[in-house]
């Protein structure tokens, strides 16, 4: 019975190591060494698969630069990357985020520069960029300092403005050397204007045509000089009293076929009268427009003009001597003694009016006249 028992026991310990061989060598078989479960293959197993993804594109932004002016080189971060077209506006398609030196240059003109941030800021950067002009402002100062102001003198300084207002425009640079220009140009014209009136036979055909010229220059420069503008047709409406004078109008005519001499006077009086339409206070040209009337028979409308032109410039003999002119065409021979007088006091060496001195104090009467005439020879 004894025997029996512990037979028993001995089988059931046996069983007992069976079964828990078994099963640390099925538990070996499900696990990786670090104790996860397995696959059929070996591999780890997490239960629940993740789908594959594929790698996510890089963010990029359009960058637009515009220009002023067009033409310019573009630079990003020191390497040239295009030109801007005559509207002043280039593109760069997918730049990456980041930061950015963008430079403009153009020959010229003072090259630009700014950082830029791609992603933080809006994609458009615009560019004026400031013309290089201080050599050729420098190089005009001294083309005008030496007197070299228009041609046929190369280099001048009027061709230099125009080379600068062609390259920029109405700059303000520009513009400024516009007007000191065209003021310079006429500088010396006023002093002749101001001599064809004191001293008429002193002042050459070729001195106005060339102060005429000055005014014509000065004039593309500045359109708008209303004083400019009367000046120039006051040296037009002198060059044709003066060829009316000197009898070369009369072959003027002749060559244009209409045979007429009154065509100069005609034409002197009507640059005059738009003279003083365009500045009224040029008082020489109402002294020539009385000229001109009394030389055309208008004694009356020379004597209105020449009593103004005393009353601007009472110290202009000729201005007297015209008027006393005047008053002996009208017979009126006691107020041209006056008037001749007046000059004579301003001027005594004025020949012209000792002259007419002498004839109105004949024609009035008074014998002593004859000595002024002797003595004006």
């Amino acid at each position: 019975m004894l025997h029996k028992e512990t037979f028993i026991a001995s089988i059931d310990r046996l069983a007992l190591v069976i079964f828990l061989t078994v099963g640390l060598c099925v538990s070996a078989l499900a696990q990786d060494p670090t104790g996860r479960p397995t696959g059929t293959k070996g591999k780890p197993t997490t239960g629940k698969s993740k789908p594959t993804t594929k790698e996510s594109t890089p963010v990029t932004v359009m960058l637009t630069v515009l220009t002023d002016p067009g033409g310019s080189t573009v630079l990003v971060n020191g390497e040239e990357r295009g030109v801007t077209n005559s509207e002043g506006k280039i593109q760069f398609d997918k730049l990456p985020l980041g930061h950015y030196t963008i430079e403009v240059r153009k020959e010229g003109y003072n090259a630009k520069l700014r950082g830029f941030d791609a992603g933080s800021e809006a994609p458009t950067l615009v560019f004026k960029l400031e013309p290089k002009l201080d050599d050729y402002i420098r190089d005009f100062n001294s083309l005008v300092g030496t007197g070299k102001l228009i041609g046929p003198e190369s280099p001048n300084a009027l061709e230099l403005v125009n080379k600068l207002a062609a390259t920029y425009g109405d700059r303000p640079e520009v513009t400024t050397l516009k007007s000191v220009l065209a003021a310079k140009l006429v500088e010396g014209v006023p002093p002749l204007i101001a001599q064809t009136v004191t001293n008429w036979r002193a002042v050459t055909r070729d001195q106005i045509g060339r102060a005429l010229d000055a005014t014509a220059s000065s004039l593309a420069l500045k359109k708008d000089d209303a004083r400019t503008q009367a000046e120039a047709a006051y040296l037009r409406g002198a060059i044709a009293l003066r060829d009316w004078q000197t009898g070369s109008a009369k072959g003027e005519a002749g060559a244009q076929g209409n045979g007429s001499v009154a065509t100069a006077p005609d034409a002197a009086r009507a640059e005059f009268e738009n003279s003083l339409k365009l500045d009224e206070s040029l008082t020489a040209t109402r002294y020539q427009l009385g000229i001109v009337m009394l030389a055309s028979g208008d004694a009356s409308g020379a004597e209105t003009t020449l009593i103004k032109v005393t009353q601007s410039e009472p110290k202009w003999a000729s201005a007297y001597t015209a008027l006393g002119s005047t008053y002996y065409a009208e017979g009126r021979y006691k107020e041209s003694v006056d008037a001749y007088q007046k000059a004579i006091a301003i001027e005594p060496g004025n020949a012209g009016a000792v002259a007419g001195l002498g004839l109105a104090r004949v024609l009035k009467g008074d014998k002593d006249g004859v000595k002024d005439i002797e003595r004006a020879m």
